[in-house]
């Protein structure tokens, strides 16, 4: 049995309550960040990121990535999509560098990972990262870059995942930016 959902209109209460457990994820960005920029998800404040985020999900039908749930209650979240619907990897210099130097494009980005406070150390960062994979896969597959970072001794969670998860998932790193790690998969 599956335990994920694409985020539709239909499951967004679903998204809703467990972002605002966590009022709406590092300091607000309901998962709106990598979407938009820096600089626009500033403007919009917290809850013009909700309602950014709302209305990509219910007016345009976008699925922006899928909810994990534990016996009906969600869990865990995924962002990922098509590379197109995170821009703000375009936007940054490092990355325009590398696209410079290496021919190689990303089809899908998988960009988040976030699990309810009260979940986490049971695995499901690991779950949500392959049930992405898996969606991925039954939308065709293709070219997948994820993003995690480099923090050697870091306690905070990471909503980026880690090398070592997605080593572990089959990743293989193509590029140092900073403390962003970009690594490549074909599904």
């Amino acid at each position: 049995m599956q335990n994920w959902k694409l985020l539709t209109k239909e499951n967004w209460d679903d998204f809703e309550a467990l972002f605002g457990k966590h009022r709406g994820v590092r300091g607000g960005c309901w998962c709106v960040f990598h979407q938009v920029g820096s600089g626009a998800a500033n403007k919009l404040g917290k809850q013009g990121r909700h309602d950014f985020h709302e209305a990509r999900v219910k007016e345009e039908g976008l699925a922006t990535g899928l909810i994990y749930y534990d016996e009906g209650v969600p869990v865990a979240w995924c962002s990922f999509g098509p590379a197109k619907l995170f821009e703000q990897f375009e936007r940054s210099r490092s990355y325009q560098a590398l696209q410079k130097r290496d021919p190689w494009r990303p089809d899908w980005r998988i960009v988040c990972t976030f699990v309810d406070k009260d979940r986490r150390q049971k695995g499901l960062q690991a779950k949500v990262a392959e049930a992405a994979m898996q969606a991925i896969r039954q939308a065709g597959g293709g070219k997948v870059e994820v993003y995690p970072f480099d923090y050697p001794d870091s306690v905070k969670p990471n909503y980026n995942g880690t090398v070592r998860l997605f080593n572990a998932l089959g990743f293989t790193e193509a590029e140092r930016l900073g403390i962003t790690v970009v690594m490549r998969k074909e599904i």
